[in-house]
């Protein structure tokens, strides 16, 4: 008897002392959004060791399942023998991580509890699973953290949360030297210095020249509607073109442009010499659009959809370029990037928030990073240019939001961009 009440005693007291281990507790944290609906953050626990992640995964009833799909996937060991079914079978992968600081630490995963790590756990329609998940502990100071579990694929839907704030205050006597440092002013010799000879790309990065013309062309036009992207209703707007590349090009062909007709929105440029013209649509209110067009023999077509500048807007930086696996910008990139500080000139209220993209290919943390630094790069740029980098928010997701499959070539480039979100106006 006695020896069981010293055991008894024993336990009671590692139980007091692992609770006393607990520094910090976020009961219901404030996610910013989340890949699958069907699991939730019930309460996050802060020790010396551990980041304890207590989630729950509620299974919805067939036919409403969050993760329901018309057919089996292969298991993740990669075998061929056996099959799952997704809509009833849960798992937590070990190369789950915690990025804090738009991943600039991360911290490995270390175990789970109440849910396996290497296969899957059946889970019944309307059954709840609780578990656990212990990571490193994330350091003191940081109080948003993003959990990426997987990259979704073959049927499977991952655990992924963004912006999962906690209460993690910083140490006074060892936090301040692993704060990160703010970022240095801009240096007196400027990084990038303004183009001195117009065109786009240098002599070798320009696109083909189309074959010399050798009878009179026939008139050619390209055309076109001007729309606001959210209201898909036509506007008025400003269509820019220039000739940069082509037989007939000088290499410094002046620019010039037409009006969009209202109501219909309608625009037309004539074209007496064939190659490849740099065309911007704008309007006042809007961000601008540009692309590239080649003329040959036949009319070209082109619609310009303005996305408005209001609060949540977001577009894509098309014209943004870098060096594979590099973050430092290309001079391509200059021409997009001025247009962007005209904008935020002429809206002096406005912030916004850079997102980089990459693909899938290669590390997941090194993507990551390289998604960090191009942003910052492209923020570096517009605070050389006068922009207030108070007015710039950034942040790297690396390869966790693609937009495609990734499987060809074709569609990789696609999710290497640069995204622009308008945070105020």
């Amino acid at each position: 008897m006695n020896c069981r009440l010293l055991l008894l005693f024993c336990l009671l007291l590692t139980a007091l002392g692992l609770q006393a281990q607990v520094q910090y507790t976020t009961e219901n944290p404030r996610v910013d959004d989340v890949n699958d609906r069907d699991v939730t953050i019930r309460r996050v626990e802060l020790t010396e060791q551990y980041t304890i992640i207590y989630m729950k995964f509620e299974a919805k009833g067939m036919g409403s399942m969050g993760r329901s799909w018309p057919f089996p996937i292969p298991m993740p060991n990669g075998g061929r023998g056996s099959q799952i079914d997704v809509s009833s079978h849960i798992g937590f992968q070990p190369a789950s991580r915690l990025y804090v600081n738009q991943g600039e630490r991360s911290y490995k995963f270390i175990r789970a509890e109440n849910i396996p790590a290497e296969t899957r756990r059946r889970v019944e329609p309307g059954e709840r699973v609780d578990f656990i998940a212990y990571f490193e502990r994330i350091d003191p100071g940081y109080t948003v953290f993003d959990l990426f579990e997987c990259k979704d694929g073959n049927g499977y839907v991952c655990f992924n949360f963004w912006g999962v704030h906690i209460i993690n205050p910083a140490r006074k006597d060892t936090y301040s030297q692993r704060t990160p440092k703010p970022k240095p002013p801009v240096q007196a010799k400027p990084r990038y210095t303004p183009r001195t000879t117009p065109g786009v790309g240098t002599p070798d990065e320009t696109p083909a020249r189309p074959e010399a013309e050798t009878a009179p062309a026939a008139s050619i036009a390209i055309n076109g509607i001007t729309r606001d992207a959210r209201t898909k209703k036509p506007i008025t707007a400003t269509v820019t073109y220039r000739l940069i590349s082509g037989a007939e090009a000088t290499g410094d062909d002046p620019g010039d442009s037409v009006r969009s007709v209202s109501p219909a929105g309608k625009y037309t440029i004539p074209i007496d010499r064939r190659g490849v013209y740099a065309v911007t649509a704008s309007a006042k209110g809007y961000f601008s659009q540009s692309d590239t067009l080649t003329t040959n023999r036949v009319d070209v077509m082109r619609d310009f959809n303005l996305v408005p500048i209001e609060t949540g807007a977001k577009i894509t930086l098309r014209n943004i370029y870098f060096n594979a696996s590099k973050f430092d910008l290309k001079p391509e990139s200059f021409p997009e990037l001025d247009r962007l500080v005209e904008v935020m000139q002429e809206n002096s209220t406005m912030n916004i928030r850079l997102e980089g993209h990459t693909d899938t290919v290669g590390d997941f943390d090194a993507n990551v990073e390289l998604s960090r630094n191009r942003v910052n790069e492209v923020k570096r740029y517009l605070v050389s240019k006068g922009i207030s980098a108070g007015r710039i928010e950034t942040v790297g997701y690396g390869p966790s939001r693609p937009i495609n499959t990734n499987k060809s070539l074709k569609e990789r480039p696609e999710n290497r961009r640069v995204e622009m979100v308008v945070v105020k106006v």
